[in-house]
């Protein structure tokens, strides 16, 4: 089954990320146009997983939403992190046009291959972030 095999992949036509199926690529398939017909069709339907709306690119809402559904923990640095990482001039700023997405799971070298196909989480940020934005996480008398 190859690198992608973690508890969160089978082999299976239909990709869920509220069942935390994924698409399993090739170990030696590195770029786009190495893609089997099944593959690419899996990864089709992994992008349409986060681009609920059909907008034809993900953007921070969708791939926290997706990310989320998926059972990880996000923290607002990574999300930035995993968009610049995949975004490519042809999508809109911000976000994640189909191909980016694409070359992002390919290459195994991204942080949103991490996120779905190994252990990656960022919880602790998560939380981190969580307790800045409410004052540190001190109680706060009088406010």
């Amino acid at each position: 089954m190859g690198c992608c095999t973690s508890k969160y992949s089978r082999l299976s036509e239909t990709i869920s990320l509220t069942d935390r199926i994924l698409p399993l690529i090739s170990p030696d398939t590195t770029k786009i146009r190495d893609l089997t017909t099944s593959e690419r069709s899996q990864l089709d339907s992994l992008f349409n997983e986060f681009d609920e709306s059909g907008k034809g690119f993900v953007d921070f809402d969708d791939l926290r939403a997706g990310l989320t559904t998926f059972g990880k923990h996000p923290s607002s640095h990574a999300l930035h992190r995993i968009v610049k990482q995949t975004h490519l001039s042809s999508a809109p700023p911000n976000s994640i046009c189909k191909k980016g997405f694409m070359l992002a799971i390919c290459s195994r070298r991204s942080l949103l291959w991490e996120f779905l196909y190994t252990e990656y989480d960022t919880e602790k940020d998560l939380e981190d972030e969580l307790k800045k934005a409410k004052g540190g996480g001190k109680w706060r008398f009088g406010v």
